[in-house]
């Protein structure tokens, strides 16, 4: 069953719970309160009959004989009498009408005792009847209740009519109004639906409105947003890989051509291809590091922590001496930014790395910090003003440094990991010969003192 069938089918039992329960509390105060007014006339009328003079009231006649009683004995058609004496045989009664026998007790002190009972007639009629004990016998008296029955099914009558009514009435509001709820998850459904065939990230999705379903729409778009641009920077990825791929492979491939073609090449030019050899292999291994940890440093599950950056710099810094042999000057303050410490240790020793591989000088390398903002110097080549804003790019390489090792990701690492943090990169030239490359982070509120 569908969201909208569901919707219209609470409301509409909803509505029908709401209607029976109202209709069965007025049915059932409206046959009380009319009981209890038939009950007080039938009070007040036996009272009236009780009270008559004696020579109107009915003599002690022999067993069996029946005494008629008029028609109206109170001048009001709906009451009705019968007198009985104690073994129920009927004395007198209104004419036409022969009710049941009622047997009724002795009150404690011999006053009249009354005995109610809703009764049907001999002649099929019901009667609310009230008996009540008197010298001669019983006296029954009762009241028609064709009047009160004709009520209540009238009433009962209109009742299910008017509930019918209503859960019609509510069944056509449930439907327009669950048509109005599940329009817009019915377009987001077919829109996930399609997106699942097709592929597709481009598809319209439904955002107007300020309910829950327009706020799944707006988000189902900016995931769908996400989707797009993750799903082209793989293919970007794929692209830049496979071209940047082809440069070692297809060294190797000659190398090896030309080894396979010459066995009896000179030991010489043997030991040069084997050099150029593993220089490709380096480089390829380097490449395929680079871009696995490009995928993988963007999908970490390292969650965010506080990091003290001069603290982290220090530490990086003396991993990338020992590795390099140069010396690596740390200064700066104790700023402090909430980062995955996992990722920001790669972009820092990718700076550095970059750094040694460029500054031939055997200069120190210098790390300054300040505010979250990391600078690392050289005194290297410096950057082509033309290329101080393609530096950062996936695999590009500034024509001065194509001879160098690298595989051009190193920094483009650097670029992605401070963006996702929601800081940014820089890259400027040196005074005096070299470059300034870094990253900036957004500070925490607290630093370490």
């Amino acid at each position: 069953m569908s969201l909208r069938w569901k919707l219209m089918l609470i409301l509409v039992l909803l509505v029908g719970l709401a209607t029976t329960v109202v209709g069965v509390v007025s049915y059932q105060t409206t046959e009380s309160r009319l009981m209890t007014e038939i009950d007080r006339s039938l009070i007040q009328a036996t009272e009236r009959f009780l009270q008559r003079p004696n020579n109107d009231r009915p003599n002690r006649p022999g067993r069996g004989v029946v005494i008629n009683i008029p028609e109206r004995p109170l001048g009001i058609e709906q009451f009705v009498v019968q007198v009985t004496d104690l073994d129920g045989v009927v004395l007198a009664g209104t004419k036409g009408v022969l009710l049941p026998a009622m047997e009724v007790n002795d009150g404690p002190t011999g006053e009249p005792v009354a005995k109610w009972a809703n009764l049907k007639s001999a002649q099929g009629d019901d009667f609310r009847v009230r008996a009540v004990r008197v010298e001669l016998g019983i006296v029954e008296l009762g009241r028609d209740l064709t009047e009160v029955n004709n009520v209540l099914n009238d009433l009962k009558t209109r009742s299910i009519l008017l509930g019918s009514m209503v859960a019609s009435l509510a069944a056509l509001i449930g439907w327009v109004l669950s048509v109005g709820i599940t329009s817009r998850l019915r377009k987001l459904s077919v829109a996930a639906e399609q997106v699942a065939a097709t592929g597709e990230l481009d598809i319209d999705t439904p955002l107007s409105g300020r309910d829950e379903a327009a706020r799944l729409g707006r988000s189902f778009k900016e995931m769908l947003a996400a989707l797009a641009r993750s799903k082209e920077q793989q293919q970007r990825l794929v692209e830049d890989a496979g071209h940047e791929l082809r440069t070692p492979l297809t060294s190797l491939r000659t190398n090896l051509d030309v080894l396979k073609r010459h066995p009896n090449i000179d030991s010489e030019a043997r030991q040069q291809i084997l050099l150029d050899i593993d220089r490709d292999t380096a480089e390829l291994a380097a490449l395929v590091e680079e871009v696995v940890a490009l995928a993988i440093d963007r999908h970490t599950d390292e969650l965010a922590q506080p990091i003290e950056m001069k603290g982290l710099v220090t530490a990086v810094a003396a991993r990338a001496a020992r590795r390099s042999g140069r010396n690596i000057v740390v200064t700066g303050d104790t700023s402090v930014v909430v980062a995955r410490r996992h990722l920001v240790d790669r972009a820092i020793s990718n700076l550095l790395d970059n750094a040694v591989k460029f500054d031939m000088s055997n200069n120190d390398i210098e790390v300054s910090i300040s505010g979250g903002k990391i600078v690392v110097s050289d005194r290297g080549p410096g950057i082509p003003e033309s290329e101080l804003d393609l530096i950062f790019e996936r695999f590009h390489r500034a024509v001065a440094s194509r001879t160098l090792p690298g595989s051009g990701l190193g920094l483009a690492i650097v670029a992605d990991v401070a963006r996702s943090h929601g800081g940014d990169v820089f890259a400027r030239n040196r005074e005096g010969g070299g470059a300034e490359i870094g990253f900036f982070l957004p500070t925490a509120e607290k630093h370490v003192e």
